[in-house]
């Protein structure tokens, strides 16, 4: 059989990547009828959001230092099995208790699934190379939150029933199961070694420099969070925006995203991942001190664009980002991944509750996280990263 080429491979993975999100926000629009099919109120339905993150951390977490050891096709294999058995089962559910156990174990194995792309992006490629195909496949995978919930609504209006949306996510990943069996073949350890998970995360919490970098790009990216949790607000309640408006301008964020993506994967053979990082985290904040000083207009044509950059300014941070702390870890990048990914879930989690606590009704919540975060992240990037010299 061929090798994979360069862009075979940069779909397979990040059609694995974006098993997650769709899994998160695909059945957000039938939450309402779900409710009345299993005669519970909207919030015990909503309730399996949570706990779909709490499996995906727990997946990532016990699926990193496993992968580390034994290989990642495996682990990969298992996952999206659990993934795609668990989605079959969620169909016949009738219990919002059986749901919530169900959904957990969906989430398990896209953790144990998704945790492992970028450990294989790190097993075949190194420095410049890793940093450009993560950001090939950021902007591929960024596309799945913004998609997710239309393509919800259509199945939805299609078929009228809540349970298509799970026969959609449980053909999606038997066909993302297919596609890595048939073209990842081999395992990428020759020898099995033991499963120390605990040992493998101290490596990681015990290594300055990866930690500057995965603590500044954990921080910077929460901004991201907070829109996620403010943005019907921001578009719709603040600036009186259509829903079908609301769709264009939340498009916006991800279209610049992508942008940038593309860019820095062109531009990465140039100039190296942390000075591109380092852009990425400074332009930032000058964005951000912008939507400060003009948080207080209504005019959606300079705020809107505004946030674009600011979000699009991503691009230039996760590949990169990601990039680097991998390179410390050939052996545990899983673990190293599986550590980043709960960072990153937690942080954000907590940075969207805050915008939601802080509403009222105007758009300085939103600008005050994203103008923190990024602010905080800046710092310990350029600080911490001058104090522990070059990396």
């Amino acid at each position: 059989m061929k090798a994979l080429t360069e862009k075979q491979l940069v779909f397979i993975l990040a059609a694995l990547s974006a098993i997650t999100p769709l899994a998160i926000d695909m059945y957000l629009p039938a939450i309402n009828i779900m409710s009345k099919s299993l005669n519970v109120p909207e919030p015990q339905v909503a309730i399996s959001i949570s706990i779909f993150f709490f499996g995906l951390a727990a997946g990532q977490l016990f699926g990193g230092p496993i992968s580390d050891a034994y290989g990642r096709r495996p682990i990969v294999i298992i996952g999206l099995g659990l993934f795609c058995l668990s989605s079959v089962g969620i169909i016949f559910v009738s219990d919002v208790r059986i749901l919530w156990g169900l959904r957990f174990i969906q989430a398990f194995g896209g953790g144990l699934a998704t945790v492992n792309v970028a450990a294989v992006v790190r097993d075949m490629f190194s420095g410049n190379e890793s940093a450009r195909i993560f950001s090939m496949i950021g902007s591929i995978t960024i596309i799945a939150p913004l998609v997710a919930p239309a393509l919800g609504f259509v199945v939805i209006s299609l078929f009228g029933k809540w349970e298509t949306i799970f026969v959609v996510l449980a053909v999606y990943s038997f066909l993302a199961l297919f596609f890595y069996i048939r073209y990842f073949k081999t395992q990428n350890v020759t020898e099995k070694r033991k499963v120390t998970p605990i040992k493998n995360y101290i490596e990681v919490l015990t290594t300055p420099k990866p930690m500057i970098i995965m603590t500044a790009l954990v921080i910077s990216s929460s901004g991201l969070y907070a829109l996620l949790a403010s943005a019907s607000i921001v578009y719709i309640n603040y600036f009186g925006l259509s829903k079908f408006m609301f769709v264009v301008c939340f498009s916006m964020n991800v279209s610049v995203m992508i942008i940038t993506s593309k860019i820095n994967a062109k531009i990465v053979r140039r100039f190296s991942p942390l000075k591109l990082l380092r852009f990425g985290i400074k332009a930032q904040v000058f964005i951000a001190a912008v939507l400060i000083i003009l948080h207080e207009s209504s005019n959606i044509f300079i705020i809107a664009p505004l946030i674009a950059l600011f979000m699009g300014m991503l691009g230039f941070i996760f590949g990169n980002a990601i990039s680097i702390i991998l390179e410390y870890f050939p052996k545990t990048s899983a673990s190293a991944n599986a550590l980043l990914g709960v960072l990153q879930y937690s942080v954000g989690a907590a940075a969207g509750l805050l915008v939601s606590l802080l509403d009222d009704g105007t758009l300085f919540p939103l600008i005050f996280i994203m103008a923190l975060s990024s602010c905080v992240g800046a710092v310990i990037l350029l600080v911490g990263t001058k104090r522990a010299k070059a990396l």
